[in-house]
């Protein structure tokens, strides 16, 4: 089998059509034709990992309740839009692994204790079967999270995640997820010829996306499948 384009991720689920970062939208972007799902995580206080962008839930739910500081049952019962909730990393993993497709899991570098979440991360995904597992992404803006996830999970890929200046993943890396305003033909085939695979985000133009096809790019993070 010849992949004849890039792996699409719907960025958080996806942003249009669905509330960011549910299992609605996580649904959506999979009845699109997304290959995966690209989504955030980290701690809230009862000591779950949840699917989260933001530190809080004012952006999605209007709402000043903090995860570091809110219990699980607390976050829950913020309306995200369309009675959606904050979903667990676990019910996200059901989900998506469960229909067969990729997942790509950010760790949020905003929190309290990076240490506590990659402890709490990788014991969700080391419970997962090993067919599960190779369906699995890690990323991070967080070098030291992702040192920590290769430590824990070697065979599960960790991709550093960058936006603004390019920065040199580390040796072991397998995966580069640089932004879109990175990313150019010369660029992926540096990245290439280092034995990398290319995953950009965030891409929303469709022309811009046959560019970066053209250009070779692995995979692209969309908001809008």
């Amino acid at each position: 089998w010849v992949r004849t384009r890039p792996l699409v991720y719907g960025h958080r689920g996806t942003r249009r059509g669905a509330p960011e970062n549910t299992l609605l939208a996580m649904r959506l972007a999979l009845s699109q034709g997304a290959d995966g799902v690209e989504l955030d995580v980290r701690l809230c206080a009862s000591g779950e990992v949840i699917v989260l962008h933001d530190p809080d839930l004012q952006r999605v739910a209007g709402v000043a309740l903090r995860a570091a500081d809110s219990g699980l049952e607390e976050l829950r019962t913020a309306d995200l839009g369309a009675a959606e909730r904050v979903p667990l990393l676990d019910e996200a993993m059901d989900l998506v692994l469960g229909a067969g497709a990729l997942i790509n899991i950010e760790l949020k570098s905003d929190v309290p204790d990076e240490d506590a979440l990659v402890a709490k991360v990788v014991e969700r995904v080391a419970a997962r079967p090993a067919d599960m597992r190779e369906k699995i992404l890690f990323s991070s803006f967080s070098l030291h999270i992702c040192e920590l996830l290769h430590a824990a999970l070697p065979n599960v890929p960790t991709a550093l995640l960058f936006g603004q200046k390019r920065r040199e993943p580390p040796p072991w890396a397998r995966v580069i997820h640089p932004g879109e305003s990175l990313v150019n033909a010369r660029a992926i085939d540096d990245w290439h010829a280092q034995g990398l695979v290319v995953n950009t985000w965030t891409v929303n133009d469709g022309q811009r996306a046959v560019e970066l096809l053209q250009a070779g790019i692995d995979g692209i993070v969309t908001d809008d499948v």
